[in-house]
């Protein structure tokens, strides 16, 4: 008899099936309600299931996706990675379903006859319809295993209920992200991604393609090309799946054609065939895969996005600085732009504290008197830019009531600094026998336990000596393929240096729990939910013109929660519709402060001020509000953009026309009336709008011009 095991809540059924030959299959995924059907499944738990398993050895969908050298696929795949025959070598042993601490935890034990076991594991989270999963590979056995590719998430039915196919009936997302131009969705329909029913429903078909629509990250930037997450709808039953791969490194995603007319979307962190990763699975080793989360909603982006953004929130690690949405001046953007000194330190300091900003952080430059790109490495401050040493500048601005920090790239150390030439080869990252040199940088390898104690060291010595409370950790560079030094693959030397850096930042937060770590990743290049998952904060561009800043603002709060997406605020125009404009870009994120400050007129700086005074009214909702997009996501061709966020019976919205004067905005939030609508930045309005019909009408008084609303529903 088939057997089941079942979990009905969070607005989400899952239903496993475990077939006779002891093979656990994901099947079903879906928007649920709870009924009496649902419970008694979830009660019986192990009962007899009615869906029977084809007896086509091909048409079997393991809840593991394993490739295993040595093994054959289970039939004709191209690329795909949902074919491997050892997939059902790993036969059911049990199961649990454990009660922690916000939700539910159900552990799958499977194992093959050569004693190598998988401990599956999904993760709920009360009252939100997206899991975290993860499996753990464990050789108990005798013999040595080959492992080219393992699944972080599987799941083998997507878009699979309902009367149409999947290939007449699904839209994909795909989360273009790059330097400056982060965020940029771009919908497309399955079909036109070469998902068709060309192989599936004509005569004689075979009912599965051996295409695939996959994107990936290829190395230590986890999102130079593309975000490591994905948005896919289901026409036809209204329903929207969102998932992302928490890695900070390499990952794989792809959409497949699979038998019996069914969608695969298979999520990972490297492979072999995209990455060169292999595993070499040795007797007594086991091996723990990057964690993805999957989520499904009835409802369209905006709900699906906001089931994202409370997982988001449930997962990482609970501190302050995201509970309490504190505004931070940094000193680089279109302001000192790593040329700091003393006096010019102090000048901006006193602005920065006028403004109400509550940290200030001194961004790169304050290490070398000179060129200093690529002489990093010992993060020590230069006497000719402060003479009177760091301490006393951190001082001076705990002095105006704001918490100091500092920029540091920790992983990183300059090719011509003396002190990196001193230090042996396998404190970095080597290639072929020489160190890997990337952007005049050499990088450090954390797997090395020299490294990853002189980078603590670091840490500790400016917090110690400096008052430091806040760092910027950026990342500019990336290690290519991998290191060659003591692993079967570079990419697996990748996934240790991360995992080692990911424990780094544990043990960090251990011995300061106060301290705030912003991820800056080159400006969002490693924007990805293994960082944000430690990090509470996190540099969405470095974009420097504001017009285009709001195409990023817009779309960003898809990426990362809002109170962890730093959005630049830097006016470099004394004129008040740039300085509004450079304001609304952060107020429903987290406000980076910064700017040319020592040009701005008295007016323009009342602006910033005034901004600054209402995001600290508004930032608890920013908290806990849940964006929405009224107008889909933006592009660069659209005039208008219009982002917001929903917490409770309030509602805040951006509204940018960067190409046009006039904006026309539908409102609609089910089951409630708009009962008031107003502008709240600039407090003078300064703009003709109404409410009418559910459509919020905008006159600007210029092209590129920006306000934020507030509405209250009833």
């Amino acid at each position: 008899m088939l057997r089941k095991i079942a979990i009905c809540e969070n607005g989400i059924d899952v239903k496993f099936r475990i077939r006779e030959d002891g093979i656990v299959e994901l099947e079903r995924f879906a928007p649920a309600e709870m009924t009496e059907e649902t419970a008694a499944d979830q009660a019986e738990n192990l009962a007899g299931d009615e869906m029977e398993p084809s007896k086509n050895p091909a048409e079997v969908y393991p809840v593991l996706e394993v490739n295993v050298t040595g093994k054959s696929t289970r039939d004709m795949h191209g690329y795909r990675h949902n074919a491997g025959s050892a997939s059902c070598d790993f036969r059911y042993q049990g199961h649990q379903i454990a009660e922690l601490a916000g939700g539910k935890e159900l552990v799958i034990d499977l194992k093959t006859d050569s004693d190598v076991w998988a401990h599956y594991h999904m993760r709920f989270y009360d009252g939100v319809p997206v899991v975290r999963v993860y499996s753990v590979l464990e050789n108990r056995g005798t013999e040595r295993h080959a492992v080219e590719y393992i699944s972080s998430f599987v799941y083998q039915n997507l878009c699979g209920e309902g009367e149409k196919p999947y290939y007449d009936k699904t839209d994909v997302w795909i989360p273009f992200n790059s330097w400056s131009c982060e965020a940029r969705w771009k919908k497309e329909d399955l079909s036109e991604l070469n998902l068709t029913g060309m192989m599936v429903d004509g005569y004689n078909n075979p009912g599965f393609g051996c295409n695939r629509f996959a994107y990936t990250g290829h190395s230590s930037w986890s999102s130079v090309e593309y975000l490591p997450m994905g948005i896919c709808r289901d026409r036809e039953r209204q329903e929207t799946y969102v998932f992302q791969v928490e890695s900070s490194g390499q990952w794989h995603i792809e959409y497949d054609s699979e038998h019996k007319r069914r969608l695969a979307l298979c999520l990972s962190g490297p492979t072999e065939q995209e990455h060169g990763w292999w595993l070499d699975l040795q007797p007594g080793r086991s091996f723990t895969t990057v964690p993805a989360a999957f989520g499904v909603v009835r409802g369209d982006l905006s709900d699906g996005i906001g089931a994202l953004t409370e997982y988001r929130r449930a997962m990482r690690r609970p501190n302050a600085d995201d509970d309490r949405c504190h505004v931070v001046f940094n000193d680089y953007m279109n302001c000192l732009f790593g040329d700091p000194t003393e006096e010019k330190e102090k000048a901006i300091i006193d602005k920065a504290a006028a403004m109400g900003c509550e940290y200030y952080c001194m961004d790169c430059g304050w290490y070398d008197k000179g060129f200093w790109w690529d002489r990093i490495g010992q993060w020590v401050e230069s006497p000719e830019r402060f003479p009177h040493g760091v301490r006393a500048l951190a001082d001076y601005a705990r002095s105006k009531g704001m918490v100091f920090g500092v920029w540091l790239e920790i992983e990183a150390m300059g090719e011509v600094s003396d002190f990196a030439k001193s230090l042996p080869d396998d404190w970095f990252v080597c290639r072929h026998g020489k160190r890997h040199v990337d952007n005049k940088r050499y990088l450090l390898d954390f797997r090395n336990p020299d490294v990853y104690q002189y980078c603590m060291d670091v840490v500790d010595r400016l917090v110690r000596d400096y008052g430091i409370g806040y760092f910027k950790v950026d990342y500019n560079e990336t290690q290519g393929l991998g290191s060659d030094l003591h692993t079967e693959s570079c990419a697996g030397a990748m996934l240790g240096h991360i995992d080692a850096l990911h424990r780094w930042y544990e043990e960090i937060f251990r011995k300061y729990p106060d301290l705030v770590i912003e991820n800056c990743g080159s400006g969002a290049q490693r924007m990805d939910y293994g960082m944000l998952r430690l990090l509470s904060l996190q540099s969405t561009s470095d974009q420097t013109d504001a017009v285009y800043n709001s195409y990023i603002a817009a779309n960003v709060a898809s990426a990362v929660t809002p109170e962890q997406a730093g959005m630049w605020v830097y006016p470099y125009e004394d004129d008040a519709e740039h300085v509004i404009y450079n304001m609304v870009n952060g107020l429903l994120l987290r406000p980076y402060m910064s700017g040319k400050v020592w040009e701005l007129g008295e007016g323009s700086l009342a602006l910033m001020k005034e901004g600054v005074a209402l995001y600290k009214q508004i930032r608890g909702e920013v908290r806990r509000g849940v964006p929405f997009w009224p107008l889909g996501f933006g592009s660069l061709h659209d005039p208008v953009l219009a982002y917001g966020l929903r917490a409770g019976d309030r509602v805040y919205l951006s509204v940018f026309t960067p190409g046009a004067d006039h904006a026309e905005i539908p409102l609609s939030f089910a089951g409630k009336s708009v009962k008031d609508v107003k502008v709240i930045y600039p407090s003078g309005e300064r703009c003709a709008y109404s409410f009418d019909q559910g459509v919020l009408r905008v006159d600007m008084p210029q092209k590129k011009a920006a306000r934020l609303f507030a509405l209250t529903l009833g």
